[in-house]
Order: structure tokens, then sequence, then C-alpha cells
């Protein structure tokens, strides 16, 4: 099972340097090179969580967790590359974790994207300037599902954004699971809820179906994660294509 964590990241800015204890060197060295203001707090109050849940799923303590640079600067768990797969991705005042414990031989890696649906104007010009030209009808909403769904899977596979973009995502339909075959490779994807304006979507490399599980937690450090499981709504079966 992929858990996906959702986390309002619109904490009290005086946590931050309760935040900052629960971050590594490097995150906090990143952190002090952004403005003092809400896009600093939600990047202390994102990897703050990120820490903790990679932490409980790891059965370690958060001051245990490293990261390490893989293909393309995808952040990994050192130490821990052969037993879990995570991936964080952060849209405004909201962050989405997904964490996924790998199978044999280490299939299984996993991507998840929460994106703001742009304004039509926007999506068009995006649309035009990056995506097949079989993907560019269908309006903001349409845009951002597709564009999630590329990015997911690029972010599993830890490759290029120009790659990832050519992997065709399908027309719309049920959330998934779908299969798809792109240049990185072979990988199955859905969509996720999402806060109001937003898409999200996750993917894990390889075929074999996923049914991913929504939480969400309170990013306050002092207090207990609680726990909301939202699972994913059920769609066709993973072998049909999009």
């Amino acid at each position: 099972m992929i858990e996906i964590w959702l986390t309002d990241t619109d904490t009290v800015a005086e946590q931050d340097s309760e935040l900052q204890e629960l971050i590594d060197p490097d995150e906090r060295a990143r952190a002090d090179r952004i403005p003092d203001g809400p896009r600093r707090h939600r990047y202390l109050t994102a990897h703050a969580a990120t820490r903790r849940l990679t932490a409980a799923a790891a059965g370690v303590p958060p001051e245990r967790v490293r990261w390490r640079r893989g293909p393309h600067r995808r952040p990994e768990p050192a130490g821990l590359e052969g037993e879990l797969s995570v991936d964080l991705s952060a849209a405004g005042r909201w962050a989405l974790f997904a964490v996924q414990r790998l199978g044999t031989g280490g299939e299984g890696q996993v991507g998840v994207d929460l994106e703001p649906v742009p304004a039509d104007r926007a999506a068009a010009r995006v649309a035009r300037r990056s995506c097949p030209a079989s993907e560019t009808d269908g309006g903001a909403d349409e845009f951002t599902r597709r564009w999630t769904r590329k990015e997911a899977c690029t972010k599993a596979y830890g490759g290029r954004l120009a790659d990832g973009l050519r992997t065709p995502v399908g027309a719309p339909g049920g959330p998934g699971p779908h299969r798809v075959d792109g240049p990185l490779g072979p990988c199955t994807l859905h969509d996720l809820p999402a806060p109001p304006g937003h898409r999200a979507a996750v993917a894990r490399t390889g075929v074999r179906p996923i049914r991913p599980t929504l939480l969400s937690c309170p990013a306050d450090p002092a207090r207990q994660f609680g726990v909301h499981r939202t699972p994913a709504a059920p769609g066709p079966d993973h072998r049909g294509r999009p």
C-alpha cells in the first residue's frame, strides 16, 4: 500500500524554531536562503513533516533520517534505498508526501505531484509549448490532471521532466489505477483527491496495480499525528488503458 499524507503547512510562524530542530543542516541552509515569510515557513513545515513521516515508516528517530541525491537530484533516504521510496510535492500551503515499502529488487519507486489549476490561457500556453498536440485540449483542469500524472511518473523514475512530458497519460476517465508506458518505462498511476483548485496524482514504477490511501496529519510538531483515512476512489482495472 502506498500511503499519501496531505499536510496543511500554514501553521503558526512561532513554531519555526521548533521546526528547524527537526530538519538537517542542508535543509536549514536552504531555508535560510528563503526570505522570512509564509514561503519559508511552509518549506520548514513540509520538510519537518516529511522527516517525521519517513522516520515513522522506517521505525527510526527523526534525527536518524538523512538524504542523498539520486538521478536528477531526486531526494532519497540514505541507508534505506532498498527499503523505502518516498517523495514530496508542495503547492502553496499544501504538501503531499508519499511513502512506499519497496519490493524485491527495488521494484516500486514512488512519485507524487500536487499542482494548482492555472487560468485557462496560462494552461493553454504551457500545453502548446510542452505537450504533444493530442494533449492540448480540454481546458485548464484537464491540462493539470495530465501534468500531475506526467510529473508523478517522472519523479517515480527520477528522470528528466522533458522525458516525462512525452509519457502518454490518456484521455479523461476514472481516477485509476492506470497502466502507462513512456520513455522512462512502465508505471502505474492513480489520481488523488486534492484540495479545492488543485489536482494530484501518484505513480509507482512497474506494472502492479496500486491502491493508494490518503491520510491527513497536523503539521504541528508538538502534536501527535492524527490520521484520517480516505481510500482513493476505485477505478477501472489497471490493465486497461486510461
